[in-house]
């Protein structure tokens, strides 16, 4: 009897407070409907524009949640009236830009404000300074594609669908070498902050905010919603994909980790990913397919690529004369970037020299295939992706001021790791295959010196936490949200 009431209680508990916060995402929706007009909000469930913004995401999980309404902003000025009207509600909201990040909440919401980027897609570009401009409703496809014209080029991601939130997050590309990190390229942003006040942080104005957003991520210090960049300038590349079946496993990992220690060529840029269906293993290893990202910033990358390119391969797609957005939108076998599942990421930091890091990337790679074989049938695919970390990449972000990161000198790498899953799994299945998956990363724990990458770190993995500049962070924290308002009321990377 006591059991009983004991779950009655809770369930109502849990019913009030869902209650609750539909009627706050309600109010919020009310007024930003009344301020802004029917034209920028979405209420309806079978609105196309609601349909699509709910729908739209890299991790098919976030797609289950439902907004109380989408908005739509055109300005910086729109966006601070639906954070103010959201604040005094007390809803809780979540910021949409591409909707690539796979962690709960930090794009989606569930009976609150979601407030989706895609009518602020203004960009330009200044000729006397060399800086461009973008708003961040863009993908990287369509920025690459846009500076083009004028023989530049803005630091972004890898792949064009991807949304430009990952530059507050570090963002990695194939001329980081060269010129660093994305964020590492910010020269002013203008940001919501959580207050709801407009303003712009630089190296000069507001330097601390400037700082935590150069690589400490978004949804933590306040909501940007202009990027002026330092572009820098572009011509014609030569790259392509490299496609092994299993067998040569063995030889790529080698050619992964003599790219990473000796390379020194800032123009050469490399990508393995090791990939595996759920399909069983019967017919000449088919389950898996290895492809490696060969890029480089000119028409002859001489010997960089030698040690992959003498590999005997299934495929090869190299060729000169290829754009900067025909670069970004290279095929990938088998990916989640294709696939609609519930996809979520994983990271580890790992040195390449000292005790044991020559044979890293084998033993990683053994752990990985090791856990792909045992759980064959519940995942749709799985990956592991290997990202050096040059010398060269780690000085060309110092020299331009550093980021939150503060990464030690190169070379060293990441590596990231891929679970996608089919959506409707139970819940205590996918628990178990998460938890699973979770054991197997850190069977390999990263070296405490190195920072994880937040572009693709689970929410668990506290990354931030890893930074040097922890407590700088969490200061800047409590100085633009004292009262802890985005903490709360949307996802993100946690200052605890």
């Amino acid at each position: 009897m006591l059991l009983s009431l004991v779950l009655s209680a809770v369930t109502v508990s849990g019913a009030a407070t869902l209650a609750a916060r539909a009627d706050a995402g309600d109010t919020a929706c009310t007024t930003i409907t009344s301020s802004l007009g029917d034209a920028q909000v979405a209420i309806s469930p079978l609105n196309a524009s609601y349909i699509e913004s709910r729908h739209d995401y890299w991790n098919a999980r976030q797609s289950k949640y439902h907004p109380s309404c989408v908005v739509y902003p055109k300005s910086s000025q729109d966006v601070s009236v639906a954070i103010r009207a959201i604040r005094a509600s007390g809803s809780r909201f979540a910021i949409k830009a591409g909707g690539h990040s796979p962690n709960n909440f930090f794009s989606s919401v569930d009976r609150g404000v979601l407030i989706d980027f895609k009518s602020m897609t203004a960009k330009a570009y200044d000729s006397s300074t060399t800086l461009a401009t973008y708003e961040p409703g863009s993908n990287w496809g369509q920025l690459y594609s846009f500076y083009q014209q004028y023989g530049r080029t803005v630091m972004g991601g890898r792949l064009s669908g991807v949304g430009t939130g990952l530059a507050l997050g570090g963002g990695l590309s194939y001329l980081a070498p060269q010129y660093g990190m994305a964020c590492d390229s910010f020269k002013e942003l203008e940001v919501v902050l959580p207050n709801g006040t407009i303003t712009t942080a630089s190296a000069t104005s507001n330097s601390d905010l400037f700082f935590g957003l150069r690589g400490g991520g978004g949804n933590a210090f306040g909501i940007v919603t202009r990027y002026t960049v330092q572009s820098q300038p572009i011509g014609k590349f030569y790259a392509g994909t490299l496609v092994y079946v299993l067998d040569h496993s063995e030889a790529v990992l080698e050619a992964v980790r003599d790219f990473i220690s000796y390379n020194t060529d800032p123009k050469a840029s490399v990508m393995a990913t090791y990939e595996t269906l759920t399909t069983p293993d019967v017919l000449l290893n088919l389950d898996e397919v290895i492809v490696v990202f060969l890029v480089y910033d000119g028409a002859d990358p001489g010997t960089a690529f030698r040690n992959f390119t003498q590999i005997p391969r299934l495929l090869d797609t190299s060729k000169p004369n290829t754009t900067y957005t025909e670069v970004a939108d290279m095929p990938i076998p088998y990916t989640a970037e294709l696939s609609r599942a519930d996809n979520v990421f994983r990271i580890g930091a790992h040195q390449i020299e000292g005790e044991g890091g020559r044979q890293r990337p084998r033993e990683l790679y053994e752990r990985y295939a090791a856990w792909a074989d045992t759980h064959k049938g519940l995942y749709v695919y799985v990956a592991i992706n290997f990202y050096p970390v040059a010398r060269s990449m780690t000085d060309a972000s110092r020299a331009r001021g550093g980021n939150a990161m503060q990464m030690p000198d190169g070379p060293w790498f990441w590596v990231n790791y891929i679970l996608a899953t089919p959506p409707g799994l139970l819940p205590d299945v996918y628990d178990k295959i998460q938890a699973s998956f979770r054991a197997m990363v850190e069977a390999t724990p990263s070296a405490p010196e190195l920072p994880l990458f937040l572009n693709e770190a689970a929410v668990d993995q506290r990354p931030l936490a890893t930074f040097p500049t922890y407590r700088r962070l969490q200061q800047i924290k409590r100085q633009y949200d004292p009262d802890g308002f985005f903490a709360y009321k949307t996802g993100g990377w946690t200052f605890d």
